[in-house]
């Protein structure tokens, strides 16, 4: 062969492999920016099913407390009603703490 055919021929391979090397890199780069914006996805439907664990946390909180509350005035009523006929019996109510509860 003469050298302008071997010229060729190395510019030929050089070229092949340049375009080989830019399409795998163009083909990784689109894989990446796939997989990037399915990780987003990911995330965002991963914070949205944590929000509304959170949200209903939260929600059967507030709906204890409520209950609580509701029975805790119910239970004042009580008391107040026993230490009525406690002292209308001419009795002293003793009052402890709640250590002294048993």
């Amino acid at each position: 062969m003469d050298t302008t055919a071997v010229l060729v021929a190395v510019i030929g391979s050089v070229a092949s492999i340049a375009a080989a090397i830019i399409t795998a890199r163009t083909a990784s780069r689109g894989a990446r920016s796939t997989e990037s914006v399915a990780m987003r996805q990911i995330e965002a439907d991963a914070f949205k099913r944590a929000r509304e664990t959170y949200d209903d946390a939260l929600d059967r909180q507030a709906s204890q407390i409520k209950e609580l509350r509701t029975q805790m005035a119910a239970l004042q009523r009580q008391v107040i009603a026993l230490t009525r006929q406690v002292r209308g019996a001419g009795l002293v109510p003793v009052i402890g703490s709640e250590e002294d509860a048993p």
